[in-house]
């Protein structure tokens, strides 16, 4: 692949980068370029830090992905035959139905790395069914599992769902249904049919995906106020600490391990939130990528920075920022800490910044604790326990956003028509539009009729008369007419096109079925001389051909009488039997 020629040939080659000659039968030289060009490759692991492959950057909170249902398989169109069975009727199964695709809540994950780096998901197709009353096998689900706190909108934004708990399921595809046989088609008037319906396309979406931690406690705060240092001091996770803002880039998570296992609501769950700067809410700093993790958590741990030269200004400017992104994250409960204590000049204006920053916060759950030194960090965390266990679960994103447009991705036929005005025959909903800069054109809008579309088999003659008495019967045919539809306008059901026809001679058929009947006819006038016989010439003998069924030819054949000299007399014993 890399235009290497294997050792044992004659002549000269190109090394990997295309500059360097070897000879074939210096093997060695052969493993040395090959070497370099596997270097090239696949680059070394260890990577400086922050560049694109650094491990930090590997959190990934947002994702987009395309889901698809499995296609239902096809109707079967079969007939038992079987010996002292003369009879054996429409035996004809229905097709599979197509898997779909769910998303699983998985707490062991914490980002949606995995979505990023597969992002078609497909659920099995469904098989077609068989004779002999024979169901095709359904497809097979496809599940994609996610972290706790995942939110899926669709591709216009609209919310679709959210997963928190463990084993929580949504699903965001569904397969299509399987189409039904012949024998499903069997009435006591049509007891020998032969139509069968295709399998129903899966449905298929692009969905955003995007992930909101679930904590009891977040850490916020201005860049460099000792967050991660605080969260290294409470727990066992080991976050970058360093001496300059932003070292923090992606949120981290632990738990506390300080509090005495045996106190109910124990073992917090903490968000190191990275830190904000005045304009988040508009996207200064990467804002909107931390502020929504704020959202879950049940109360938030305000960090100022002792040492910082506006420490109440820091505070108020992290309060608005709050505000200005969600006015619920301002409601939340709030422990305001003033780190970095064990500096000097941070101990003699302590009792200064502190008397401040609760006039402004109108609160007294204040405490000052160095995180680099342990100090008051045991008493800190008690303390929040004890408030994060008097505070009710964190609110969803529904709740915590009511204003949100919603859509729910696996919505009946029944449920989509239900937005639509026109009602016809058994409340049979749908919509007829019209543009009058194009007359002469109507286009029928209903999930049930569009599905039906796309099951349709339109190369069985039954399958067309069937769409046409089920148009009839919805009151559709009649609505058209009621919005001047005339013989010979374009009607339009998804992606079928067809001519109206108010009489009902018309069958609906399609315009590839029309030039194949054209081929047809073409055919027989070149075999056959189909003008040997003048109907005029014959005497009808008065009454239709009716047929086993009572119901007669479709066109109005009529049997006629012919006199003996139409026959060739040659053979006169066969003459009765023509007859």
């Amino acid at each position: 692949p890399h235009g290497l020629r294997p050792p044992g040939r004659r002549g000269v080659g190109l090394s990997a980068r295309g500059s360097l000659p070897y000879a074939d039968n210096d093997e060695g030289q052969v493993v040395r370029f090959r070497k370099q060009a596997r270097k090239q490759r696949d680059p070394s692991p260890e990577q400086p830090k922050g560049s694109k492959d650094d491990p930090e950057w590997a959190f990934f909170d947002t994702a987009r992905i395309n889901v698809c249902g499995g296609d239902g398989g096809n109707g079967c169109v079969a007939f038992r035959r079987e010996k002292g069975i003369p009879y054996g009727g429409p035996s004809g199964a229905n097709g599979g139905r197509g898997g779909s695709v769910y998303l699983v809540c998985d707490p062991s994950l914490n980002t949606l790395g995995m979505l990023r780096r597969n992002v078609h998901h497909r659920g099995g197709d469904g098989e077609t069914g068989q004779g002999k009353s024979r169901t095709g096998r359904s497809g097979s689900d496809t599940v994609i599992p996610v972290p706790a706190g995942t939110v899926v909108k669709d591709f216009e934004g609209r919310f679709a769902g959210e997963l928190v708990s463990k084993g929580e399921r949504l699903c965001v595809a569904p397969g299509g249904r399987g189409g039904r046989g012949n024998q499903a088609f069997k009435t006591p008037k049509n007891n020998a049919p032969r139509l069968a319906e295709r399998g129903e396309p899966g449905v298929e979406h692009w969905l955003n995906v995007e992930l909101r931690l679930v904590a009891d406690v977040g850490f916020v705060g201005v860049p460099n106020a000792g967050k991660s240092t605080l969260l290294a001091a409470v727990t066992n996770a080991k976050p970058k600490i360093a001496n300059y803002p932003f070292t923090t880039v992606v949120p981290n998570l632990g738990v506390c391990d300080l509090l005495d296992v045996s106190q109910p609501g124990s073992g917090l769950v903490l968000a190191d939130i990275p830190g904000l700067l005045e304009g988040a809410h508009s996207g200064v700093g990467m804002g909107l990528a931390f502020l929504r993790h704020v959202a879950r958590c049940r109360v938030l741990l305000h960090v100022v920075s002792g040492d910082s030269e506006d420490p109440v200004g820091d505070f108020k400017a992290i309060n608005e920022e709050l505000r200005l992104f969600n006015p619920v994250l301002a409601e939340k409960q709030q422990v305001v800490v003033l780190n970095k204590m064990d500096i000097p000049e941070v101990g003699t204006t302590a009792a200064e910044i502190m008397e401040e920053i609760a006039k402004e916060a109108g609160h007294s759950r204040i405490m000052n604790v160095s995180a680099a030194t342990g100090e008051n960090v045991r008493e800190l965390m008690q303390r929040t326990a004890k408030l994060v266990a008097r505070q009710p679960p964190a609110p969803s994103f529904a709740e915590a956003e009511p204003n949100l447009k919603r859509v729910k991705l696996d919505e009946s036929d029944a449920e989509a028509d239900m937005k639509l005005s026109l009602v016809g025959n058994r409340g049979f909903r749908f919509d007829i539009e019209a543009d009058p800069h194009f007359p002469g054109q109507f286009r029928v809008k209903s999930a049930r009729l569009e599905k039906m579309v796309r099951m349709t088999n339109w190369d069985y003659y039954e399958a067309l008369a069937r769409f046409q008495r089920v148009l009839e019967a919805t009151g559709v045919a009649k609505a058209l007419e009621e919005r001047g539809a005339q013989e010979g306008d374009l009607v339009m059901i998804d992606d079928l096109d067809f001519d109206f026809s108010p009489l009902g001679s018309n069958s609906f058929i399609p315009e590839h079925l029309l030039a194949q009947d054209a081929e047809v006819e073409e055919y027989l006038d070149d075999e056959f001389d189909l003008d040997m016989f003048d109907p005029e010439e014959f005497e009808p003998i008065g009454e239709e051909f009716s047929g086993p069924d009572g119901n007669g030819l479709p066109f109005g054949v009529q049997m006629f009488e012919m006199d003996e000299e139409d026959f060739d007399d040659d053979d006169d014993d066969d003459d009765e039997e023509e007859k």
